[in-house]
């Protein structure tokens, strides 16, 4: 039961990632500098609940931390591969692509750990389905030009990056839990929040040195408000949960749950808030896209 609530909990507050962008646009937050402060917040919040009276383990000697700074890499080349696609092919066609790589930690955890289940296509399928109805406006880009090799490369290089960022997160998550397998649970959740604080350290430290080289280099730079560090730890906390909660949920449900699960949730979740908040028209084939969801979820879970 806990592994569910932990599923809800990760997937709402991937949900408002879409809704804290739409805040700062509305607000006029500079993004560059909310998102260090996201990470910067999502570093503090980890580092805090890793302590069990002590530090649980020294992060410098244990075997999650090369993939935790190859995570931390991912983390925020994936930010800056979504940000390119999107403005070569639209947000949609680069949220599906984005959200439909579940189907590679699906088959990765298939394929190299243990125990996990073989994955429902069909389901997995109707999913699919449900999220490019759920983005889809029915607007097209009338830019007036031809697509060129690298707008057709980008969502697909979008597409292999998150979907390879899940699949380090589904492998360290294991990989964490089989080794302290005899710890107390207050324990091992202190452990894989440990990780996910060093995950957070490495995109922020990426971070810095993206706004220091604007700092040096731009001609209008941008000072730190307010409104820009508030901006950046609401988008933090959810960024950390997000993190924290899905590693706790992959202890008990298996992958080919998880994630498809996981990404129409988000889908879902971001498009009605964005008619509840922001008076955003939800179209015919949205409203049958969040009910196929509906559906789908039903179907995965019994």
């Amino acid at each position: 039961m806990m592994g569910w609530i932990f599923l809800i909990i990760a997937t709402v507050s991937a949900a408002m990632f879409s809704i804290f962008f739409k805040i700062f646009e509305l607000k006029g937050i500079d993004s560059l500098q909310a998102i260090l402060f996201n990470y910067l917040t999502a570093f503090i919040w980890g580092f805090a609940l890793s302590f069990d009276g002590t530090l649980v383990e020294n992060p410098l000697e244990a075997g999650w931390l090369l993939p935790a700074i190859v995570m931390g890499f991912i983390f925020v080349l994936g930010m800056v591969l979504l940000s390119d696609s999107t403005r070569r092919v639209g947000v949609a066609i680069s949220t599906v692509f984005s959200r439909a790589s579940m189907v590679i930690p699906v088959i990765v955890s298939y394929l190299f750990i243990s125990g996990s289940e073989k994955p429902r296509w069909l389901p997995i399928l109707l999913v699919l389905v449900a999220m490019v109805l759920t983005i889809w406006t029915g607007s097209s880009r009338k830019s007036g030009r031809r697509l060129t090799a690298g707008d057709i490369m980008a969502p697909v290089i979008v597409f292999i990056t998150f979907g390879m960022s899940n699949s380090i997160l589904k492998i360290i998550q294991d990989r964490v839990s089989a080794a302290r397998a005899g710890w107390p649970e207050e324990r091992l959740n202190a452990a894989l929040s440990l990780v996910t604080s060093c995950i957070f350290l490495v995109a922020l430290l990426m971070c810095v040195a993206a706004v220091i080289m604007k700092h040096i280099y731009s001609s209008h730079p941008t000072r730190v408000t307010w409104k820009n560090i508030l901006g950046g730890v609401g988008l933090g906390t959810a960024n950390y949960f997000c993190t924290y909660m899905l590693m706790l949920a992959m202890m008990t449900i298996d992958s080919s749950v998880l994630f498809p699960i996981h990404n129409i949730g988000i889908v879902a979740i971001g498009a009605v808030a964005g008619w509840l908040c922001f008076k955003e028209k939800l179209r015919p084939q949205q409203i049958a896209g969040i009910v196929l969801a509906g559906a789908a979820i039903a179907w995965l879970c019994f």
